[in-house]
């Protein structure tokens, strides 16, 4: 039972990199600057809302507000940008798509590559306007012929996934490369998947390691998930596992589900730590708690074979059936077989057939033979109303 390492669009909605100080400075410089803004001044305006949006306490994110939206009315893309995306946050002014999508356009047609890339992440998402991935890719083009990073590794995971164009690895392979070279991390982290299976190029597991390092360690948690299982899964010593452990343990901080699973793994099977079924159980659960599969999985087994807890297969019953609608096929398998039995849910022969068919239909040998062994009882009525009740859940 190996985690798997999936990875998802991330569409970041950002603005230009904002000053570590929180508010308005009271120095001279600071009241030359609102002079100036007073003034007229569209450049000053811009300054000024900048200043006062900050960062941390003490942020006047309403009167930034103010003082950016008058610069964007002034035409300066920047300012438009901003008070764009502080529309599509609800940050000093109330929510308001609408008005997020007028004042990004607004940026975006003037050519300013981050205003393209919020645009077309809004257009990704559906956020406000219908979900369009032809238009959320021709912004994310023109942001990345500016070289906008974030937009390069946005076009690599739609090619990479054949959305609003056809699958091309390569392709996808080559955004990567270039969202990478600039540092972007997660851009590192898919390419480096990319490397490690030989996909949409050569496979060259040196530099998978190489670019998850880095990238693991400025901190990006599925570079060290990463990092972690390679580590842990290939061929290394006790001491590179143990320090798979770590990594897994700093991902899993940040929220990984699937970390906490590879942790609970690894204090399930022993080996570079002591077994520890109660450990393990822990970890599971996190995981689990988080929606993650494969953890589900393992937790609803722990508890209908009493490892490292009592015995209840009532709960291995849901877990096994949270699973299952997630498409796993081993707990669709399980749930099924415990229908059934009639082990911890109701005996049902025709709930059984629903998931082992479920199961059968994505290659599960076991599931296979069970489900011919059902049908032989149920017959066509049977299996009739099990595809009937299949439509509710898939």
């Amino acid at each position: 039972m190996r985690p798997g390492f999936p990875l998802r669009i991330l569409l970041l909605l950002l603005a230009l990199c904002l000053p570590a100080s929180a508010g308005e400075p009271k120095s001279s410089g600071a009241r030359a600057l609102r002079r100036s803004a007073l003034t007229g001044s569209t450049t000053a305006q811009y300054q000024l809302g900048v200043r006062l949006r900050g960062k941390g306490t003490g942020r006047k994110t309403a009167e930034a507000a103010q003082w950016l939206k008058k610069a964007a009315a002034s035409g300066l893309a920047e300012a438009q940008n901003s008070i764009g995306v502080m529309y599509l946050n609800g940050e000093g002014v109330p929510m308001d798509l609408v008005e997020a999508q007028l004042w990004l356009r607004k940026a975006a047609d003037q050519g300013f590559a981050k205003a393209q890339f919020n645009l077309g992440a809004m257009y990704m998402e559906g956020r406000g306007v219908s979900r369009d991935e032809a238009q959320a890719r021709a912004l994310f083009a023109k942001a990345a012929a500016s070289g906008d990073a974030d937009s390069q590794f946005n076009l690599g995971v739609m090619a990479r996934a054949g959305l609003g164009v056809p699958a091309d690895a390569a392709a996808a392979r080559e955004w990567f490369e270039k969202a990478a070279r600039q540092g972007l991390l997660m851009a590192q982290t898919a390419l480096a998947e990319m490397c490690l299976r030989g996909e949409g190029g050569p496979q060259d597991a040196a530099r998978a390691a190489s670019l998850l390092k880095a990238a693991a360690g400025k901190g990006h948690a599925r570079a060290q998930y990463g990092l972690g299982l390679l580590k842990y899964f290939g061929p290394s010593s006790k001491s590179e596992q143990k320090e798979a452990l770590a990594w897994f343990g700093k991902a899993a901080a940040q929220g990984v589900p699937e970390a906490m699973t590879a942790l609970g793994l690894a204090y399930y099977e022993g080996g570079p730590v002591k077994r520890n079924l109660r450990t393990a159980r822990r970890w599971f659960k996190a995981a689990a708690d988080l929606g993650q599969v494969q953890a589900l999985y393992n937790l609803a087994t722990m508890y209908r074979d009493a490892e490292g807890v009592k015995e209840d297969l009532v709960m291995a019953g849901r877990l096994y059936r949270r699973a299952a609608l997630e498409g796993d096929a081993d707990s669709q398998y399980q749930l099924g077989l415990m229908h059934f039995d009639g082990k911890g849910v109701p005996q049902d022969r025709v709930e059984a057939y629903v998931w082992v068919s479920m199961a059968a239909e994505q290659g599960h040998s076991s599931a296979k033979m069970l489900a011919s062994d059902i049908v032989s009882e149920i017959g066509p009525s049977g299996v009739a109303e099990a595809q009937e009740r299949q439509k509710k859940v898939r």
